[in-house]
């Protein structure tokens, strides 16, 4: 399948995603308020840090090792299927602590929240893990449609556990059986539909585990820069403020559509390449053109953000729209190094982007504790919007170096790509 093709196939699917991204984050608000909604967020965020550290970086390295040897497909999944039940080692410990110091950052959270949480994230490795090897195959259309699937039966039973019983514990429950599905529908596609026999291979496994600990610790300081601010904003403030600062978060981030959709397509093709300069003539266009793209769309996201959070998630939230302002500027910015991020990672360059993210990282931790107590969600938007633009800022020093591209060609969009984006959508509203 043509890059076009994939990247149009992506963003639809993103764009889908993100539509039931916000009804759920709405059904969200909108029953349980700032307070429930923040419980949500505060055991979501632990989830995704569980799962990221316990994932070994092997979602990663599925796309890495498939771009290059799709005839170890049974070893990657044997390999993966090992981690997924690994990581269970790690949860014990972890809630036996937990029951004991009640961490503060985790304050809200029940006991029974966090069984649910902890027994998903074994489950979500696996679906993480399976959801790569299809990207790494580059079967794009199946890896959407996995995407999809799991969105709108995520969506579904949060409404359905939401009619049962009207708390937190009944959406992160939700989640819990939305991902066994997923799991169990992932196995029958990639084992049984293909008739594949899962097997463990231990140099491939030493290799994979070797390239995922090298992106899995940039990937972990660049979940900081991400979600970090959640956990300090439930230290300093109550946590409805954790919910208020989500909303933000969610919106904002769908200005990454577009870049999260080439980023996605970027990194196998960049891992199976063979040609550098036209390789890097085309990142450069589709990077510059992305961040028009996105710009623009910010500012019309900012001229309608207190109307649109007050009238779609009500009156209690409105406080969201002057963090969502603050947050625009690095969101943009960060779209850049969407792409770039993974130009680096395809061509086994993943350490530049841990050496971009350790210097982000900093910049978050260091601005969320000085301004989170002082201005309040506010101030982790702009720790966060200031974080991404540094993050930014050395993924483009550490690409120009490697491929020898000039920052106008990265940043400034042409008259050329402009001609040819009307041709484009000409061809196809003709045909």
């Amino acid at each position: 399948m043509g890059f076009t093709k994939s990247v149009t196939i992506t963003f639809l699917s993103n764009m889908l995603l993100f539509f039931l991204s916000i009804i759920n984050t709405t059904i969200l608000s909108r029953v349980l308020g700032p307070e429930g909604k923040g419980v949500v967020d505060v055991a979501n965020n632990f989830l995704s840090f569980a799962t990221l550290i316990l994932g070994m970086g092997f979602a990663a390295s599925n796309v890495y090792f498939l771009g290059k040897k799709k005839d170890k497909l049974n070893a990657v999944i044997g390999n993966n299927i090992l981690v997924a039940l690994l990581s269970v080692i790690f949860l014990v410990p972890f809630y036996i602590l937990q029951q004991h110091y009640h961490f503060k950052f985790l304050e809200g959270v029940t006991n029974l929240q966090m069984i649910a949480v902890l027994i998903t994230v074994p489950l979500v490795n696996f679906k993480a893990a399976m959801i790569n090897v299809l990207l790494g195959l580059q079967d794009i259309v199946e890896y959407n449609r996995i995407n999809i699937l799991d969105r709108i039966l995520s969506l579904g039973l949060l409404i359905l556990f939401l009619l049962i019983a009207v708390n937190p514990t009944a959406a992160i429950v939700s989640g819990l059986v939305g991902t066994l599905i997923i799991c169990i529908v992932q196995a029958y596609l990639l084992i049984i539909k293909r008739k594949q026999a899962p097997h463990l291979d231990r140099s491939l496994m030493k290799a994979m585990f070797g390239y995922g600990m090298k992106a899995q610790f940039g990937n972990i300081v660049q979940k900081l820069n991400y979600r970090l601010d959640v956990f300090i904003v439930n230290y300093y403030l109550p946590i409805e403020q954790v919910g208020i600062y989500g909303i933000a978060v969610a919106l904002g981030e769908t200005l990454w559509g577009v870049s999260g959709s080439i980023a996605t397509i970027m990194f196998p093709i960049a891992s199976a390449s063979t040609d550098k300069k036209e390789m890097t003539r085309f990142t450069n266009q589709i990077t510059r053109v992305s961040l028009t793209l996105i710009i623009s769309f910010s500012f019309v996201l900012a001229l309608l953000s207190k109307p649109l959070v007050i009238i779609w998630f009500g009156s209690e939230f409105a406080t969201a729209a002057n963090a969502l302002i603050w947050l625009l500027p690095g969101i943009s910015i960060f779209s850049v190094s969407n792409i770039l991020a993974n130009y680096l990672a395809g061509v086994g360059l993943v350490e530049k982007n841990i050496y971009s993210s350790l210097v982000s990282g900093v910049v978050t931790v260091v601005l969320d504790i000085f301004l989170i107590p002082r201005i309040g969600i506010n101030g982790a938007s702009i720790a966060t919007s200031i974080s991404y633009i540094s993050f930014t800022v050395m993924t483009i020093i550490f690409y120009t170096r490697y491929t020898e591209a000039r920052w106008v060609d990265i940043l400034i969009i042409k008259k050329s790509d402009i001609s040819q984006i009307i041709r484009f959508v000409k061809n196809k509203l003709h045909r």
